[in-house]
């Protein structure tokens, strides 16, 4: 019986004074990047006669951005507009004309197809007035501005540069040996360099080839929750446990 107890006790002692085993912590460097990021650029040829926003200024998703001279595509708007009303005054004319037997149904479908043509003109001519004005595709902030009013603007020329800062993402390159361990929405720690800041994310991508020099890969971590003062560029150090 005494036996025993001493058994029992060592064995709670064992367990008791047995050393805790801190769960290692791995490390790498990444940078932050935005999620919604772009470059804004023209669809028209036109003179540029506001530009509400400047450099570093914030705007709303919908807000005005850049504003072209529109008055010739608004003028071929009302011509097509023009248009479309005698195509449709012909159509119903050769329809009336049809049922009283006095034309063949081949006038009845040219009118239905001249009337169809001006319909897309106007569509196209609509668009055009609507590509005047250039929109805010989402929240963010003006990041370089490279036109300016009264300037006169290309097709496909670039305009301005835009950011979100409201969703951020990290690029990280890990080795590849972390494959093992590594998996889709892991939660990490970020810690960010320039401002001290610690953020909380998780891993949302994970690359999909090994480089094979360096033997790393690239994975892209999502920020749960953005501060003030932490921005795209800046440099962070994942930490995983």
């Amino acid at each position: 019986m005494m036996l025993k107890l001493k058994v029992v006790v060592c064995l709670l002692f064992c367990v008791i004074t047995m050393p805790v085993i801190a769960q290692e912590t791995f490390k790498a460097r990444g940078i932050l990047v935005a999620t919604n990021k772009a470059t804004l650029s023209t669809e028209l040829s036109a003179r540029v006669i506001a530009v509400p926003k400047r450099m570093g200024e914030s705007f709303k998703q919908g807000d005005s951005l850049i504003r072209l001279d529109c008055r010739l595509f608004e003028a071929q708007l009302e011509k097509v507009d023009a248009e479309t009303k005698v195509a449709q005054a012909r159509l119903d004319n050769t329809q009336q004309l049809n049922r009283l037997n006095s034309i063949g149904t081949l006038e009845v479908t040219i009118a239905q197809a001249e009337l169809q043509k001006v319909q897309a003109e106007r569509t196209m001519a609509q668009l055009n007035v609507e590509r005047c004005d250039i929109k805010a595709p989402f929240d963010g902030v003006v990041e370089q501005l490279d036109s300016h009013t009264f300037e006169v603007v290309q097709q496909q020329q670039a305009l301005m540069k835009i950011v979100g800062l409201n969703r951020l993402e990290a690029d990280i390159i890990v080795p590849a040996q972390w494959m093992a361990w590594l998996m889709i929405n892991k939660a990490i720690t970020l810690q960010v360099e320039e401002t001290q800041q610690t953020l909380q994310a998780v891993v949302s991508h994970i690359g999909p080839s090994v480089d094979p020099t360096s033997q790393t890969i690239q994975i892209r971590a999502t920020i749960k929750k953005v501060p003030v003062k932490v921005l795209p560029g800046m440099s962070v150090v994942a930490m995983f446990q």
